[in-house]
């Protein structure tokens, strides 16, 4: 094999790419061979720094607690959740309001953490900071289904039982704020219903009122006492006959007593003996006065009987009546005239007294006047007045029941409006009521916490080993960078100049051929040296093959 040697500068040869020929991957492997030293050097330098800054990184834990979303203990056909809504949307608010800077500096505060970060940081990147090391997770295929059932709380920091502290202290505060959340709604729920109830019930009180207002002021008028006005409606028409029967008799017993009155005085013939002077002077009077008949005085009692127990209308009440009044009537016709007095003569002397007076007879010449019929006629006209009076009620009250009649269709109208009003009203009030009630259920729920939860199914854990950096994949990569760096170092003389590692590479290069080639000698010295380095690179790689081995075992122990 001819020595390679390298030519560079004004007097070198041009590339062979640059001449166009070819070049075959032998000569990119002879050349690889002959730069492996400067391929070594690198890949060694850059492993090394590698491995050195892989393990000044500083080790991060982490630890995560695992949470429940607990479903409700009792069915919901027995009592139905105020809270509703989809338990994603709900946990990402949660997730807003505890990763809030707020609550998060509570938390820096209390458990001291990032101290170093808040000597060089501002607040506000401290914070970042943190809420970049919190992750919450939604483990959707828990269990087989696709609704959420838990969902995982991470945190990641330098400290093993701080991080797994910082972590169970997450997941007390969503399980608190989801209690305090649900809670609240709940009772908003129930407050919201109570003042929706209140109103709806000053609404239907007031519709009642309306309902009840207008029965009182258009009583009588309404459809439902139809049957009853027209019952007695008709009961006054009946009785409105039965007075102007009444009248029709009693007008008839008034024109009699009044013909009765207007005949004249029957002419009486009077003794003078039978006529005794007063006690007063010679002027006297006298008068007549017929017992009353024992059968008038019989039918009397027997109407006073018939009165106490039945009404004026009773038909026998009417028969005694009527043979009370033919009784009166044939009494006052079969009484005698009121006699009238003479005055005695003034030049006449007045007789002695034992002288017998002789007799002569006495004509009456003014109309007579009975008092018993005049008193009839009084009753009788009082009687009428009263027919008349009642007739006139009875009119009025029928006049009034025929009204209320006539208005029933408009009223019928009118009621119907109030009363389907009145049940709207009501079936609002009892639909809030119903809604309440199992508002106030729910809410007594969830303060009893019998309702949707979350619950720590895996408290968070110390760390064993970290979570990063993964030393292995950094050494790894930078050993791979390491050796791709120094084939590229390699491989770059190519593109700067001609490498010839071949004698037919200097025809090529030169245009003059090659007459012989002239193979390495290698002298004592040189044989050494050469074994020196072959002994150093076995080393070399020993070492390197050690100390990777050693990285290994000690990640992986330390892991």
């Amino acid at each position: 094999m001819a020595n390679s040697t390298t030519t560079s500068g004004p007097g070198r040869p041009k590339s062979t790419a640059l001449l166009g020929g070819q070049v075959s991957p032998e000569h990119y492997l002879r050349l690889i061979l002959h730069r492996k030293w400067l391929i070594l050097g690198t890949f060694l330098l850059v492993t090394a720094a590698t491995i050195a800054i892989s393990y000044r990184l500083p080790d991060v834990y982490t630890s995560y607690t695992l949470i429940l979303v607990d479903p409700q203990k009792v069915p919901d056909a027995y009592v139905k959740a105020t809270v509703t809504g989809d338990v994603r949307n709900r946990l990402g608010t949660l997730s807003q309001q505890i990763l809030s800077a707020t609550r998060l500096q509570k938390i820096i505060d209390s458990l001291n953490l990032y101290v170093v970060e808040r000597k060089t940081l501002a607040r506000e990147d401290v914070i970042t900071k943190m809420r970049r090391d919190i992750s919450v997770n939604v483990v959707s295929d828990f269990g087989g289904s696709q609704d959420l059932q838990a969902f995982r709380i991470t945190y990641s920091g330098r400290e093993p039982r701080l991080v797994a502290q910082v972590a169970n202290e997450l997941a007390t505060q969503f399980i608190d704020e989801n209690l305090k959340a649900r809670e609240q709604q709940a009772t908003g729920t129930n407050e919201f219903l109570q003042s929706q109830l209140q109103e709806s019930r000053r609404a239907l009180e007031a519709q009642e009122a309306k309902l009840r207002d207008f029965r009182l002021k258009h009583i009588g008028e309404m459809p439902e006492q139809q049957n009853a006005d027209l019952q007695i409606l008709g009961q006054l028409r009946s009785q409105l006959q039965l007075e102007g029967e009444a009248l029709a008799r009693a007008e008839q017993q008034k024109s009699y007593l009044q013909s009765m009155m207007t005949q004249a005085a029957p002419v009486v013939e009077i003794e003078e003996a039978d006529v005794k002077p007063s006690a007063g002077g010679a002027n006297g009077k006298t008068a007549s006065n017929a017992p009353a008949p024992s059968k008038l005085a019989g039918l009397r009692a027997r109407l006073t009987a018939l009165q106490a127990r039945y009404t004026d209308q009773y038909p026998e009440i009417r028969k005694v009546q009527q043979e009370i009044a033919e009784e009166e009537f044939k009494e006052n016709a079969a009484k005698p005239a009121a006699p009238v007095e003479v005055p005695a003569t003034p030049s006449a002397p007045a007789p002695a007294a034992s002288t017998p007076a002789p007799r002569r007879t006495v004509a009456t010449s003014a109309q007579y006047v009975n008092p018993v019929l005049q008193a009839q006629l009084k009753t009788i006209e009082e009687e009428i007045a009263k027919h008349k009076q009642e007739q006139q009620r009875l009119g009025k009250l029928a006049g009034g029941y025929q009204s209320k009649l006539e208005a029933i269709p408009v009223r019928e109208q009118e009621i119907a409006d109030l009363v389907r009003d009145n049940e709207i009203s009501k079936a609002h009030y009892q639909q809030l009521l119903n809604n309440q009630l199992s508002a106030e259920t729910a809410t007594q729920l969830e303060i009893r916490q019998k309702g949707e939860k979350f619950s720590i199914l895996d408290p968070a854990q110390p760390a064993e080993r970290p979570s990063s950096p993964n030393r292995l994949l950094i050494n790894s990569g930078g050993a791979i960078i390491g050796l791709a760096l120094g084939l590229l170092l390699a491989l770059a003389t190519e593109f700067l100049g001609m490498s010839i590692t071949a004698p037919e590479q200097v025809s090529e290069a030169t245009g003059a051929p090659v007459l012989e080639v002239i193979p390495v000698i290698l002298t004592h010295i040189d044989q050494r040296v050469r074994r020196k380095r072959l002994v150093l690179a076995a080393v070399s790689c020993v070492v390197v093959t050690i100390l990777a081995s050693g990285a290994a075992l000690f990640y992986h122990y330390r892991s």
